[in-house]
């Protein structure tokens, strides 16, 4: 059990591992407060670095509410007695349907499909933009898939997510190698057209099941300083338009969210049939 600070005889029942990255483990659990399934991300370590993370997701979690991103439910210290103790804990929605990682393993998904998921996932950015933050870590297993008719999507791990404008600190973690944008990889401060331009790679990935900017970390990163990513013009007008719009060299050159949103949503929308006349 990892109960909150409040609840004396424990809130949350832990169920199965979920996986484990480089600051905290993830475990499936269950709100008994509420009968609801949930994911419980528990600080890897008990150093300060590990901590600091988990509480910073918290904070930012907590003030943000959009269907497209997941909802906090808790935050606390794993209590003594248990082989975690004194390790901060967060407890957030559980996202049924996997991540757009495990379905861009199966290949390339239709493009009306991966429309309906960029409109919803650009309507959670600009929740998040507006409210002066930068994710700095989308990619495919941080976006994640719902059932839930009122939004097809989840943004997930804000755990490096930062005012817009911050420069990363020296050795600090900010992002992931394979969709940072130029001026990400170059380690100069960033606004929300990091994320406009990491979300582009990730749905570009989506339409053709491989990544734009593959090879080791090093070939990546110097191969998107040097050109913009190679979006086939087989993909149609209105998608090659929209991808070379998010992922232009130029951060001041990137559609905000909300306009981004808007094309998405055409291009989710199905043409209606031809009407011939004779």
């Amino acid at each position: 059990m990892l109960p909150l600070p409040e609840a004396r005889e424990g809130r949350f029942l832990v169920h199965e591992l979920l996986g484990r990255g480089a600051t905290a483990t993830v475990f499936r659990g269950t709100d008994l407060a509420t009968d609801r399934t949930v994911a419980i991300k528990v600080a890897e370590g008990p150093g300060e670095k590990h901590a600091r993370r988990i509480h910073a997701e918290a904070e930012v979690l907590a003030g943000l509410d959009h269907p497209a991103i997941v909802s906090f439910v808790a935050a606390g210290t794993v209590p003594d007695g248990d082989q975690w103790a004194g390790r901060p804990f967060l407890v957030e929605e559980f996202a049924f349907g996997g991540s757009l990682a495990e379905r861009i393993r199966g290949g390339a998904s239709a493009a009306e499909e991966v429309a309906g998921w960029a409109a919803a996932a650009l309507s959670g950015l600009d929740h998040v933009h507006a409210r002066g933050l930068v994710h700095r870590d989308i990619k495919p297993a941080n976006i994640l898939l719902s059932a839930l008719r009122r939004c097809s999507v989840r943004i997930a791990d804000f755990g490096i997510a930062t005012p817009a404008g911050t420069a990363p600190e020296p050795g600090e973690s900010s992002g992931t190698v394979h969709y940072m944008s130029p001026e990400q990889a170059a380690d100069r401060p960033l606004h929300a057209a990091t994320d406009i331009y990491a979300l582009g790679l990730v749905l570009l990935e989506c339409l053709t099941g491989v990544k734009a900017y593959p090879g080791t970390p090093v070939e990546s990163l110097v191969a998107r300083t040097l050109r913009s990513p190679e979006i086939p013009p087989g993909l149609g007008a209105g998608w090659v338009s929209l991808l070379s719009a998010m992922t232009a060299m130029d951060p001041a050159a990137r559609p905000t969210a909300a306009a981004a949103r808007k094309l998405a949503a055409r291009l989710a929308r199905p043409l209606p049939p031809l009407r011939l006349v004779g």
